[in-house]
Protein backbone atom coordinates (compact mmCIF):
# COMPACT_ATOMS: atom_id res chain seq x y z
CA UNK A 1 0.00 0.00 0.00
CA UNK A 2 3.29 2.04 0.55
CA UNK A 3 3.99 2.40 -2.82
CA UNK A 4 0.43 2.86 -4.21
CA UNK A 5 -0.08 6.00 -1.55
CA UNK A 6 3.57 7.51 -2.76
CA UNK A 7 2.43 7.02 -6.58
CA UNK A 8 -1.15 9.12 -6.06
CA UNK A 9 0.39 11.13 -3.67
CA UNK A 10 1.36 14.23 -6.27
CA UNK A 11 -1.81 13.42 -7.89
CA UNK A 12 -3.84 14.68 -5.03
CA UNK A 13 -1.17 17.29 -3.59
CA UNK A 14 -2.90 20.80 -1.86
CA UNK A 15 -1.80 23.90 -3.99
CA UNK A 16 1.07 26.05 -2.27
CA UNK A 17 -0.74 28.48 -0.18
CA UNK A 18 -4.47 28.03 -1.16
CA UNK A 19 -5.51 29.80 1.21
CA UNK A 20 -5.02 32.72 -1.01
CA UNK A 21 -7.27 31.88 -3.03
CA UNK A 22 -9.85 32.87 -0.21
CA UNK A 23 -10.02 35.98 0.76
CA UNK A 24 -12.56 35.89 3.91
CA UNK A 25 -10.46 32.90 5.48
CA UNK A 26 -7.37 33.18 7.04
CA UNK A 27 -4.78 30.85 8.28
CA UNK A 28 -5.88 31.21 11.73
CA UNK A 29 -9.23 30.80 10.81
CA UNK A 30 -8.14 27.58 8.98
CA UNK A 31 -6.17 26.29 11.96
CA UNK A 32 -8.94 27.10 14.37
CA UNK A 33 -11.97 24.80 12.53
CA UNK A 34 -9.51 22.16 12.32
CA UNK A 35 -9.08 22.68 15.87
CA UNK A 36 -12.60 22.53 16.50
CA UNK A 37 -13.13 20.00 14.22
CA UNK A 38 -10.64 17.76 16.17
CA UNK A 39 -12.62 18.60 19.33
CA UNK A 40 -15.80 17.02 17.44
CA UNK A 41 -14.15 14.33 16.29
CA UNK A 42 -12.86 13.33 19.72
CA UNK A 43 -16.06 13.93 21.65
CA UNK A 44 -17.85 11.36 19.16
CA UNK A 45 -14.60 8.81 19.55
CA UNK A 46 -14.36 8.57 15.67
CA UNK A 47 -11.55 6.72 14.57
CA UNK A 48 -7.81 8.21 13.65
CA UNK A 49 -8.36 7.92 10.14
CA UNK A 50 -11.68 9.64 9.88
CA UNK A 51 -10.13 12.58 10.99
CA UNK A 52 -7.33 13.12 8.74
CA UNK A 53 -9.32 12.41 6.11
CA UNK A 54 -12.23 15.23 7.20
CA UNK A 55 -9.03 17.97 6.95
CA UNK A 56 -8.20 16.32 3.84
CA UNK A 57 -11.85 17.06 2.67
CA UNK A 58 -11.63 20.58 4.07
CA UNK A 59 -8.38 21.90 2.70
CA UNK A 60 -8.90 20.22 -1.27
CA UNK A 61 -12.34 21.98 -0.91
CA UNK A 62 -11.06 25.22 0.07
CA UNK A 63 -8.26 25.11 -2.37
CA UNK A 64 -10.70 24.97 -5.04
CA UNK A 65 -13.94 26.61 -3.55
CA UNK A 66 -14.82 30.33 -2.61
CA UNK A 67 -16.14 30.38 0.92
CA UNK A 68 -17.77 33.71 2.13
CA UNK A 69 -18.36 33.43 5.51
CA UNK A 70 -17.47 31.80 9.10
CA UNK A 71 -20.89 30.11 9.01
CA UNK A 72 -20.16 28.78 5.49
CA UNK A 73 -16.45 27.83 6.62
CA UNK A 74 -18.26 25.98 9.32
CA UNK A 75 -20.80 23.81 7.71
CA UNK A 76 -18.14 22.89 5.21
CA UNK A 77 -16.11 21.40 8.70
CA UNK A 78 -19.12 19.86 9.69
CA UNK A 79 -19.90 18.08 6.02
CA UNK A 80 -16.77 17.21 5.69
CA UNK A 81 -16.60 15.25 8.49
CA UNK A 82 -20.12 13.71 7.28
CA UNK A 83 -18.51 12.55 4.42
CA UNK A 84 -15.43 11.11 5.77
CA UNK A 85 -17.64 9.12 8.72
CA UNK A 86 -19.46 7.54 5.45
CA UNK A 87 -16.02 6.81 3.84
CA UNK A 88 -14.19 5.36 7.18
CA UNK A 89 -16.72 4.16 9.86
CA UNK A 90 -18.08 1.19 10.25
CA UNK A 91 -21.44 2.96 11.97
CA UNK A 92 -21.31 6.40 11.11
CA UNK A 93 -23.46 9.34 13.38
CA UNK A 94 -26.20 10.91 11.06
CA UNK A 95 -25.85 14.71 9.71
CA UNK A 96 -28.20 15.73 12.12
CA UNK A 97 -26.19 13.76 15.22
CA UNK A 98 -23.30 15.65 14.49
CA UNK A 99 -25.21 18.92 14.40
CA UNK A 100 -26.88 18.51 17.37
CA UNK A 101 -23.02 17.93 18.88
CA UNK A 102 -21.25 20.14 17.36
CA UNK A 103 -23.20 23.16 15.30
CA UNK A 104 -26.87 23.10 16.79
CA UNK A 105 -29.74 24.17 14.06
CA UNK A 106 -27.63 26.45 12.35
CA UNK A 107 -28.07 24.22 9.21
CA UNK A 108 -30.96 22.18 7.89
CA UNK A 109 -30.56 18.71 6.91
CA UNK A 110 -31.04 19.94 3.28
CA UNK A 111 -28.44 22.44 3.33
CA UNK A 112 -25.85 19.45 4.80
CA UNK A 113 -27.34 17.47 1.90
CA UNK A 114 -26.85 20.04 -0.57
CA UNK A 115 -23.18 21.05 0.34
CA UNK A 116 -22.17 17.08 0.59
CA UNK A 117 -23.20 17.07 -3.06
CA UNK A 118 -21.31 20.22 -3.87
CA UNK A 119 -17.81 19.16 -2.14
CA UNK A 120 -17.70 15.59 -3.59
CA UNK A 121 -18.55 17.06 -6.94
CA UNK A 122 -15.97 19.53 -6.51
CA UNK A 123 -13.88 16.77 -5.25
CA UNK A 124 -14.74 14.61 -8.15
CA UNK A 125 -15.51 12.05 -5.67
CA UNK A 126 -11.82 11.33 -5.07
CA UNK A 127 -12.06 10.15 -0.88
CA UNK A 128 -9.25 7.50 -1.17
CA UNK A 129 -6.52 9.32 -1.03
CA UNK A 130 -3.60 9.17 1.46
CA UNK A 131 -3.39 10.97 4.30
CA UNK A 132 -0.48 11.31 6.83
CA UNK A 133 -2.36 8.88 8.86
CA UNK A 134 -2.21 6.26 5.99
CA UNK A 135 1.73 6.96 5.28
CA UNK A 136 2.15 6.96 9.17
CA UNK A 137 0.34 3.15 9.33
CA UNK A 138 2.25 1.66 6.65
CA UNK A 139 5.78 3.20 7.62
CA UNK A 140 5.23 2.13 11.65
CA UNK A 141 4.09 -1.15 10.16
CA UNK A 142 6.79 -2.00 7.83
CA UNK A 143 9.40 -0.74 10.47
CA UNK A 144 7.91 -3.28 13.37
CA UNK A 145 7.16 -0.64 15.26
CA UNK A 146 4.29 -1.85 17.73
CA UNK A 147 5.31 -0.49 21.13
CA UNK A 148 2.13 1.59 21.95
CA UNK A 149 4.03 4.59 23.62
CA UNK A 150 6.33 5.14 20.52
CA UNK A 151 2.83 5.09 18.40
CA UNK A 152 0.86 6.96 20.26
CA UNK A 153 4.06 9.72 20.35
CA UNK A 154 4.06 9.27 16.63
CA UNK A 155 0.66 9.85 16.00
CA UNK A 156 0.47 13.05 18.39
CA UNK A 157 3.31 14.49 16.15
CA UNK A 158 0.83 13.74 13.14
CA UNK A 159 -2.15 15.51 14.18
CA UNK A 160 0.11 18.35 15.22
CA UNK A 161 1.10 18.47 11.85
CA UNK A 162 -2.55 18.58 10.70
CA UNK A 163 -3.52 21.38 12.49
CA UNK A 164 -0.92 23.71 11.01
CA UNK A 165 -1.50 25.24 7.72
CA UNK A 166 2.08 25.91 7.55
CA UNK A 167 2.94 22.55 7.97
CA UNK A 168 0.18 21.20 5.64
CA UNK A 169 1.25 23.44 2.95
CA UNK A 170 4.89 22.93 3.18
CA UNK A 171 5.43 19.28 3.11
CA UNK A 172 3.46 15.86 1.46
CA UNK A 173 1.51 13.77 3.67
CA UNK A 174 4.82 11.27 3.55
CA UNK A 175 7.03 13.61 4.47
CA UNK A 176 5.02 15.08 7.69
CA UNK A 177 4.28 11.20 8.33
CA UNK A 178 8.25 10.33 8.26
CA UNK A 179 9.13 13.27 10.37
CA UNK A 180 6.20 12.79 12.85
CA UNK A 181 7.92 9.54 13.72
CA UNK A 182 11.27 10.87 13.92
CA UNK A 183 10.10 13.72 16.09
CA UNK A 184 8.65 11.12 18.23
CA UNK A 185 12.28 8.82 18.07
CA UNK A 186 14.15 11.81 19.16
CA UNK A 187 11.43 12.80 21.79
CA UNK A 188 11.37 9.41 23.54
CA UNK A 189 15.34 8.92 23.39
CA UNK A 190 15.94 6.67 20.94
CA UNK A 191 19.37 5.79 20.23
CA UNK A 192 21.20 7.40 17.29
CA UNK A 193 21.79 4.17 15.36
CA UNK A 194 17.95 3.23 15.36
CA UNK A 195 17.18 7.11 14.46
CA UNK A 196 19.87 6.37 11.71
CA UNK A 197 18.55 3.26 10.33
CA UNK A 198 15.15 4.92 10.38
CA UNK A 199 16.35 7.51 8.20
CA UNK A 200 18.61 5.39 5.40
CA UNK A 201 15.44 3.13 5.25
CA UNK A 202 13.66 6.53 4.26
CA UNK A 203 16.31 7.92 1.93
CA UNK A 204 13.14 8.77 -0.44
CA UNK A 205 13.13 11.52 1.72
CA UNK A 206 15.92 14.48 2.26
CA UNK A 207 17.34 13.59 5.90
CA UNK A 208 17.57 17.04 6.07
CA UNK A 209 14.13 18.03 5.36
CA UNK A 210 13.29 15.28 7.61
CA UNK A 211 15.08 16.74 10.50
CA UNK A 212 14.17 20.44 10.10
CA UNK A 213 10.50 19.44 9.69
CA UNK A 214 10.68 17.17 12.52
CA UNK A 215 12.23 20.31 14.93
CA UNK A 216 9.08 22.53 13.24
CA UNK A 217 6.77 19.47 15.21
CA UNK A 218 8.41 19.60 18.12
CA UNK A 219 8.21 23.53 18.49
CA UNK A 220 4.69 23.44 17.22
CA UNK A 221 4.23 20.84 20.19
CA UNK A 222 5.74 22.46 22.76
CA UNK A 223 3.45 25.37 22.01
CA UNK A 224 0.38 23.56 21.86
CA UNK A 225 -0.79 23.20 25.65
CA UNK A 226 -0.68 26.82 25.99
CA UNK A 227 -1.57 28.36 22.67
CA UNK A 228 -4.83 29.12 21.79
CA UNK A 229 -4.97 26.45 19.03
CA UNK A 230 -4.34 22.83 18.94
CA UNK A 231 -5.77 22.66 22.72
CA UNK A 232 -7.71 19.87 21.44
CA UNK A 233 -4.88 17.56 20.50
CA UNK A 234 -2.76 18.44 23.35
CA UNK A 235 -5.63 17.67 25.74
CA UNK A 236 -6.69 14.53 23.76
CA UNK A 237 -2.89 13.03 23.68
CA UNK A 238 -1.97 13.95 27.49
CA UNK A 239 -5.17 12.18 28.07
CA UNK A 240 -4.79 9.41 26.51
CA UNK A 241 -1.31 8.90 27.12
CA UNK A 242 -1.46 9.47 31.12
CA UNK A 243 -4.62 6.50 30.69
CA UNK A 244 -2.29 4.84 29.34
CA UNK A 245 1.63 5.17 30.18
CA UNK A 246 2.83 8.59 31.35
CA UNK A 247 2.74 10.11 34.17
CA UNK A 248 2.34 13.52 32.48
CA UNK A 249 2.35 15.31 29.45
CA UNK A 250 5.20 17.51 30.07
CA UNK A 251 7.39 15.09 31.05
CA UNK A 252 8.42 14.87 27.60
CA UNK A 253 7.84 17.90 26.41
CA UNK A 254 8.47 20.46 29.10
CA UNK A 255 12.34 19.17 27.82
CA UNK A 256 11.83 19.66 24.59
CA UNK A 257 14.47 21.78 23.03
CA UNK A 258 17.52 19.98 24.47
CA UNK A 259 16.62 16.68 22.38
CA UNK A 260 19.66 15.49 20.91
CA UNK A 261 19.38 14.67 17.39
Amino acid sequence: MYAFYKRIEKQNQLNTNFLNFQPHVTEYLRDSMVDWLTSLHFSLHLTQPTLFLAVNIFDRFLSVELVLSKHDLKMVAIVALVIATKFEERRFPSALTLMENGVGSNYSQQQIIAMEKNILQKLGWKLLVPTIHSFLVEILDSCGYFDREFKNMAFFFGEVALNDYHATISYSPSTLAVSAIYAAMCVLKKSHGSKRRFLNANQSHSKKEVIFCAKMLQRLANMAPNGKLMRTVSKKYSFEVLLYYFSGFNRYFGSIYITKW
